[in-house]
């Protein structure tokens, strides 16, 4: 089921809308200001529904500095990118300088006209629950060669009747070749988006390497194993438990704020399970599976925003979010993948989000255990 609505209206006259896919308990909501998640409500053990995603209540908190992105659609390029730079195909392609203690790196393309701050086309899909986001840039727009268009398609349908899955399908078409990597910067508090800290939350993330970061946030260049430190995610753990540790890493970030090499990766076509999270609360489960090499691991350790979504008041830690992308800053380190995009070969990725609790019969627990051997 779908159900439209209004978030909006822009200053030229054009409307914001709303998006609910509904399916069983489950509901979320995206607007085509940004191709932006706004809302997810999930059931917890006890059949509470919740909205898990940090947010704002209007378009004016979109459409305003957003700082931390919520939600957000990201492109042409997401995270750090060393000197506001792009190495493409041996040539320099210079973004917006917007990041960094002297403003000398990018982040996210550009903070006040990236893919989030624009207003896509939609299209309903009806028979598939889905809705379908188009935005389009001009040759040389945001820096990067190619008369592009990205595509945000939106899915949510039932595994079985404990799980539901929303897929994020993240496309872009060019007439020449161009540099694209996309990502979905959605915060999650398992206990609801108001519910304060995610320190308690447990954390397995499906990753041998992490890329250690400089001072300015930027990628040192090195990946690093993630055995015996505080970045060792490979069996479930509270987020608390290693947050605070002595690491330089940990100190630089205020808490992660870094990309995890996930396992497994040959294309970015094929899904892989990247993380799970569960609150101890509540009894949610969000499973995520990606297409991407990496998942960018932020504590949300920068947050400040009071009086948004239902009055909340969000502090460093309110949130976490998981970003599915080509290692930051690849660009300049030619030997980790790549993301090209030809009018031969579309850029594409993939991200799966799985909603579900802890289950009360224990036959149950056992097939929760399988659906995520992917």
């Amino acid at each position: 089921m779908i159900r439209t609505g209004i978030l909006g209206t822009l200053p030229n006259g054009l409307l914001a809308h709303t998006y609910t896919l509904i399916d069983e308990d489950v509901s979320v909501t995206i607007s085509n200001w940004g191709a932006t998640i706004l809302s997810i409500k999930t059931p917890d053990t006890y059949g509470n529904v919740r909205d898990i995603a940090l947010g704002f209540d209007n378009l004016a908190g979109y459409t305003g500095k957003n700082p931390a992105f919520y939600g957000a659609s990201i492109g042409p390029v997401c995270n750090r990118s060393d000197n506001a730079e792009i190495i493409f195909n041996d040539e320099s392609y210079k973004l917006e300088q917007n990041d960094g203690p002297t403003l000398q790196n990018n982040l996210h393309s550009s903070i006040t006209h990236g893919l989030h701050k624009r207003l896509w086309g939609a299209k309903i899909d009806r028979e598939h629950n889905a809705v379908v986001m188009s935005v389009s840039l001009e040759n040389g727009e945001l820096g990067l060669p190619g008369e592009r268009t990205f595509t945000a398609r939106f899915e949510l349908s039932s595994l079985n009747a404990t799980h539901q899955q929303l897929r994020v399908s993240y496309t872009c078409t060019t007439n020449k070749p161009t540099f694209v990597n996309m990502t979905n910067h959605t915060y999650f508090n398992l206990a609801g988006h108001d519910a304060g800290s995610v320190l308690n939350h447990e954390m397995r993330i499906y990753a041998d390497k992490f890329l250690p970061i400089r001072e300015d946030s930027v990628s040192e260049g090195s990946i690093l194993d993630v055995a015996e430190t505080p970045f060792d995610f490979r069996h479930a753990h509270a987020i608390g438990d290693t947050i605070h540790a002595q690491n330089m890493q940990l100190t630089r970030a205020r808490g992660y704020d870094h990309c995890f090499c996930i396992n497994g990766y040959t294309n970015n076509t094929t899904l892989r399970s990247a993380l799970n999270a569960r609150d101890p609360k509540t009894g949610r489960h969000l499973h995520i599976a990606i297409s991407a090499p990496g998942g960018h691991f932020y504590t949300g350790n920068w947050l400040d925003d009071e009086h948004a979504k239902d009055g909340a008041d969000y502090k460093p830690q309110s949130g976490f979010a998981f970003e599915p992308e080509f290692y930051p800053d690849c660009s300049h380190h030619p030997a980790w993948p790549q993301p090209t995009c030809t009018p031969q070969k579309p850029y594409c990725s993939t991200i799966v989000y799985t909603f579900s609790h802890d289950m009360l019969d224990e036959e149950e627990a056992l097939l929760q255990d399988s659906i995520y051997d992917m």
